[in-house]
C-alpha cells in the first residue's frame, strides 16, 4: 500500500480518526510481513498506540526514543520513513528485526537483548542535562525482570538528568509468562511506591491502546515533569488485533513463515526437551532452568511434567547460572537451557561459579550457529571461542539430532562442566554410522592428501563437498566430531600421522579462538596447507541461515571448491 506517513512529523498533520485508522493499517502490515517473513509479532502489534503517541508528542530523533529488547519496535519503524521497506523484513539486504544505528536516524540505540534502554538512556539524559529535549525508553516483554535494569534504576536517584520518560508497556508477559516478585508489582498497587523509591514520578496504570489518553498524558508529562523522571505505566495486550495472537501470546511471541500445507517437524530443541523429561524420569535429581524462555528452550513439556523441578527465572541470565551452580553443590543435577547468544551474558557466572568449582552443571546452548532474520544480535557465532578458553568445561556439538540424546546423557551423569551446542531448527538426516568415542569416519584414506575434520553439525556439509570431488578420484578423508574440547586423542594423532596432508577444519561458529584453531594449535606444525572454515571475523547480518553459512564458506559448493585447491 501506499505509505500513509513518510517521518514522524507527519503525524501532526492527522485527525484523530485518521490515527485510528493508521493504527489499524500499521497491524495490518505488521501482521502480513510477519507471517510471510516471520518476526516477533505478538509484542509489536501490542505496542502500535504506543508507537504512534510517542511519534505524535515527541520529536524524534532530537528527543530519542529507545525501543528496549526490540520486540516492540515494528510499528516505529513503519512510522520512521521505512514503511516502502517493511516487506523486507528480517529478510538478506532488508530491514533488521531490530532496532539499529546503522539502518536509520530514529534508531537511536540497537537493541536486540533485554534490558539494555534503561542505562543507555540515563547516559544519554545525563549527557544532555542542559537540553530541554526528552529521552524516552520503553520497556516491556519482562525487562523489567533483568537485573541490568536495577542496576540502571540504582543510578537514577541524585543525578542531574535532562527530561526523561520511562515508558513501562505492561502485557504482562515477557517471551512467555512473566514471573518474579516484579510481575507481582507491578500487577498490583505496588508500582507508584516502587518507582518513587528509585526517585521517578509515577502515572498510571493507562491503557496502553488508548490514543486520546495517551496523548493527553504524554503531553500533559512534558509540560509538568521536565525537572525530573517520570514513569508512565501503560496496561497492554500482546498480539492486540489478531485473534490467534491474544488467544495464545507466548506462541505468536515470534512467529515463523507460513507456507501452505507446512507440516511440524521435530527440532532440535523438541528432541531435547523429549530426552531430559526421560533422563528425569529415572533421576530426581535433574532439575531444569531457562530464563524466561520455556518454550523456545524445548521445556515446556518437562515444566508441566516436573513443576518442582523446573524453575524460570525470567530475564536473568546471570542469576540462572550462579543459581545451577548452587543447585549442584546440594547434589543435583542442574541443566540450564538457554540460547547461545545470551549465554554471554552470564560468562563470569561459566567461569567463577561453574567451572572453577568444578560443579556438574549442563549447559543446553540451542540457537548456536546462525539463526537468520534474527540477524546479529541472535546468532550463536561466540559460543566456541568464550567456553573454549574455560578450564574444567568439556564441549560437544552433535553433527545431527540423534546424536543428542547421547551427548545430554552423558554431560548430566558426567558431574562437571558440561556444553551442549545445537543450532535452530531441525538437522540433518541421521548418520549410518553412530559416533564411537565421539569420531565418525565418513570416509577414510590410507594416504589422503587432505584430510577434513568436521564438528557439529558442519559434518553433513564436509561430507557432501567430498562426494563432489569423489568422483574425480580425489584422496579425501573426511571424520567428523561431536567433541569440541577436549578434543579426541584420536583425532589428533590422526592429523599428526598424515603431516603431508592438507588439513582443513569446519565449524558452524567464530574461527577466532574456535574448535580449528584448537585443533590446529593441539596437532602442532605441518609441512602442508591448513585452512580453518567457520565465522569471520565480522558481525553476521540477518538473512536465510543457507545463505549466510555459504557465505561464510560452508557451503557444500563453496567447500568443494576450497578443497579442490589443496588436490
Amino acid at each position: 500500500m501506499f505509505p500513509p506517513v513518510h517521518r514522524p512529523s507527519d503525524l501532526r498533520q492527522m485527525s484523530l480518526l485518521e490515527l485510528k485508522q493508521l493504527s489499524e493499517d500499521i497491524r495490518q502490515e505488521i501482521l502480513s510481513t510477519c507471517l510471510r517473513n516471520g518476526g516477533h509479532l505478538g509484542a509489536s502489534l501490542g505496542a502500535v498506540e504506543l508507537a504512534i503517541s510517542l511519534h505524535y508528542c515527541f520529536e524524534s530523533p532530537g528527543e530519542p526514543l529507545i525501543w528496549d529488547v526490540g520486540h516492540q519496535a515494528y510499528a516505529h519503524k513503519l512510522l520512521t520513513g521505512r514503511w516502502t521497506q517493511f516487506a523486507g523484513l528480517r529478510m538478506a539486504g532488508g530491514l533488521s528485526g531490530f532496532p539499529s544505528r546503522e539502518e536509520n536516524e530514529h534508531d537511536v540505540f540497537g537493541t536486540g537483548h533485554s534490558s539494555t534502554a534503561l542505562s543507555a538512556g540515563l547516559a544519554m539524559a545525563w549527557a544532555r542535562k542542559n537540553s530541554a529535549q526528552w529521552t524516552a525508553t520503553i520497556v516491556g516483554d519482562g525487562g523489567l525482570t533483568a537485573g541490568l535494569s536495577f542496576e540502571a534504576l540504582n543510578n537514577f536517584r541524585g543525578r542531574e538528568l535532562g527530561p526523561f520518560l520511562l515508558l513501562l508497556n505492561d502485557n504482562q508477559m515477557s517471551i512467555s509468562q512473566s514471573v518474579g516478585a516484579m510481575s507481582t508489582i507491578l500487577s498490583g498497587s505496588g508500582a507508584k511506591e516502587f518507582f518513587e523509591l528509585f526517585g521517578f514520578d509515577y502515572i498510571g496504570p493507562v491503557d496502553g491502546h488508548d490514543l486520546p489518553a495517551l496523548i493527553a498524558t504524554f503531553q500533559g508529562i512534558k509540560e509538568h515533569y521536565a525537572g525530573r523522571p517520570v514513569v508512565v505505566h501503560a496496561r497492554t495486550q500482546k498480539g492486540r488485533g489478531y485473534i490467534p495472537a491474544e488467544e495464545h501470546p507466548t506462541a505468536f511471541h515470534g512467529v515463523n513463515p507460513i507456507f501452505p500445507n507446512q507440516k511440524h517437524v521435530e527440532h532440535y530443541s523438541d528432541v531435547f526437551g523429549e530426552c531430559l523429561c526421560e533422563l528425569a524420569e529415572a533421576d530426581p535429581k535433574i532439575v531444569a532452568i531457562t530464563a524466561a524462555m520455556p518454550e523456545g528452550t524445548g521445556l515446556g513439556q518437562f515444566a508441566r511434567r516436573f513443576p518442582d523441578r523446573f524453575f524460570d527465572v525470567g530475564i536473568a541470565e546471570p542469576h540462572a547460572v550462579t543459581f545451577a551452580a548452587g543447585l549442584a553443590t546440594q547434589g543435583l543435577r542442574p541443566v540450564v537451557a538457554i540460547y547461545s547468544t545470551f549465554l554471554q551474558r552470564a560468562l563470569d557466572g561459566v567461569i567463577h561459579d561453574v567451572a572453577l568449582q568444578r560443579l556438574g552443571v549442563t549447559f543446553a546452548l540451542d540457537r548456536a550457529g546462525v539463526v537468520g532474520g534474527d540477524g546479529a544480535t541472535h546468532h550463536g557465532a561466540f559460543d566456541l571461542s568464550f567456553l573454549g578458553m574455560i578450564p574444567n568445561l568439556r564441549i560437544s556439538s552433535p553433527a545431527c539430532p540423534a546424536d543428542l540424546p547421547r551427548l545430554l546423557g552423558k554431560a548430566v551423569e558426567s558431574g562437571v562442566p558440561w556444553a551442549i551446542r545445537y543450532p535452530r531448527g531441525i538437522g540433518p538426516a541421521p548418520f549410518q554410522k553412530q559416533a564411537e568415542n565421539g569420531i565418525r569416519w565418513h570416509r577414510q584414506v590410507e594416504d589422503p592428501k587432505v584430510i577434513v575434520v568436521a564438528l557439529g553439525t558442519s559434518a553433513s556439509v564436509a561430507v557432501a563437498a567430498a562426494e563432489l570431488l569423489k568422483s574425480a578420484g580425489s584422496a579425501v578423508a573426511v571424520l567428523s566430531t561431536t567433541e569440541a574440547k577436549p578434543i579426541s586423542a584420536e583425532v589428533i594423532e590422526y592429523v599428526r600421522a598424515h603431516p603431508a596432508a592438507a588439513l582443513v577444519t569446519t565449524e558452524m561458529g567464530a574461527i577466532r579462538g574456535g574448535f580449528g584453531q584448537a585443533l590446529v594449535t593441539a596437532a602442532g606444525p605441518r609441512g602442508a596447507a591448513v585452512s580453518v572454515v567457520g565465522f569471520g571475523d565480522h558481525f553476521i547480518s540477518h538473512g536465510a541461515p543457507a545463505a549466510l553459512e555459504a557465505a561464510e564458506g560452508l557451503s557444500v559448493e563453496a567447500l568443494a571448491t576450497r578443497l579442490r585447491q589443496f588436490l
